[in-house]
């Protein structure tokens, strides 16, 4: 498509691109900034984050922030008891937000308006244009009626019952763009259901290839190292982390007693930090995560619930890694499980998979052949721009080319 201009609308600063919604959000401005003009606004939760600005300016042609405090979010959750709207929608209002939009939009006037994640659908869902794209990477209600189900504590499943029930009554605000996107046939379809006049398409998750399109571990590899990477401080990990190292782990080392579990990933919570020990290592945020899963002889993604598609299952294939995860893991890759990838639900399942793959590196070579080229070839993040320009061209009806061309990066 030719050149165009772009107001990227986002909840929280995409950098740096650790967590996974910043890191889908980042690296689709990187390659959207090799012939488009892009201009950033977000919210920043601590000024601590405008450090930050000038690696986003080295793609954006500006970047704009708006404060928004930790305290003050909390009071808008407060106020927004009464009310129907999700908590994680109520979050994030501020009127300042309202009015830097609006002096962006006249002054940049861009053709296509990319707004991330649902949180931020008020924003943008009436403004009179189009060109309009809400970027919701997955299905929130699929997301919250899953974790509602494995919730044990009354109280939790209460709260989590009470906002899967405003989410359901907010989500036909995506009807209201001229396109909503998500990863996944399973999001779509869920979304469907609920708001059945959306117009909704797929726009896969990515992997950085020039990070994670080299070879895999080979020699380099520890035999029996077993790595699962995630945010932790993102419920559905670290459930994943507990179910990994109490109810898998355990019948992993009856089979294979020199195994190790590596629980990679920033922020954990005190359970999760609490699984230290026994074969078990905790390490918190790792500046190079490629050089852990080269370390490793096998990738694990023990998730319960959740939506979307996971970068801790692209990652590692990419890099020539073999696979375990649950359906839910899987769901929506087109990766083929028992071919490209080894899937299982219960503990036991999961458990025979893994000691496989560690005691058969032919199995793990044959596992990965086909998987890594399936993944680099249609998951570099090149590929899924490409994607989102045919969806700008769709909707941007009438979208003017930049003159003199864009940020060439």
């Amino acid at each position: 498509m030719p050149p165009v201009r772009i107001l990227v609308l986002t909840s929280r600063l995409p950098y740096p691109p650790y967590r996974g919604d910043k890191l889908k959000i980042y690296n689709l401005i990187r390659q959207l900034s090799r012939n488009h003009e892009i201009t950033l606004l977000s919210f920043i939760q601590d000024r601590s984050e405008e450090r930050w600005i000038p690696e986003l300016k080295r793609y954006c042609r500006k970047v704009e922030v708006v404060h928004l405090p930790a305290a003050a979010s909390l009071w808008n959750c407060v106020k927004a008891i009464p009310k129907k709207i999700p908590f994680q929608v109520a979050y994030f209002e501020s009127q300042e937000m309202v009015r830097k939009l609006g002096e962006i939009e006249a002054s940049v006037r861009p053709d296509i308006l990319h707004t991330h994640l649902i949180r931020m659908a008020r924003y943008t869902a009436g403004l009179p244009r189009s060109g309009r794209v809400l970027d919701l990477t997955d299905a929130v209600s699929l997301y919250l009626e899953r974790f509602m189900k494995t919730e044990r504590n009354p109280v939790k499943r209460t709260a989590l019952r009470i906002e899967f029930g405003r989410m359901l009554r907010f989500e036909p605000v995506i009807a209201r763009f001229d396109r909503a996107l998500v990863c996944s046939s399973v999001d779509r379809e869920a979304l469907n259901r609920n708001v059945p006049d959306a117009r909704i398409s797929i726009m896969e998750n990515g992997v950085d290839l020039d990070q994670f399109g080299g070879p895999g571990g080979g020699g380099t590899a520890e035999p029996y190292r077993i790595i699962y990477t995630g945010n932790m401080s993102y419920y559905p990990n670290a459930d994943g982390a507990q179910f990994l190292v109490k109810e898998i782990f355990p019948a992993i080392k009856k089979v294979v007693p020199e195994a190790t579990v590596y629980l990679v990933g920033q922020n954990p919570p005190r359970s999760v930090r609490a699984l230290a020990g026994d074969g078990v290592v905790v390490t918190g945020f790792v500046p190079d995560i490629r050089a852990e899963y080269l370390k490793s002889a096998v990738a694990v993604s023990p998730v319960r619930f959740g939506a979307g598609t996971l970068n801790k299952i692209l990652e590692p294939i990419a890099l020539g890694i073999p696979v375990v995860t649950t359906s839910t893991g899987v769901a929506g890759l087109g990766l083929n499980p028992g071919e490209d990838i080894l899937v299982a639900d219960d503990s036991e399942g999961f458990a025979r998979h893994v000691a496989a793959l560690l005691t058969n590196p032919p199995l793990r070579a044959s596992l990965t052949a086909g998987a890594t080229e399936k993944v680099r070839s249609r998951f570099g993040w090149d590929q899924i721009a490409r994607t989102l320009e045919n969806v700008y061209e769709e909707v941007g009806h009438g979208a003017r080319p930049v003159l003199g061309g864009a940020r060439n990066q």
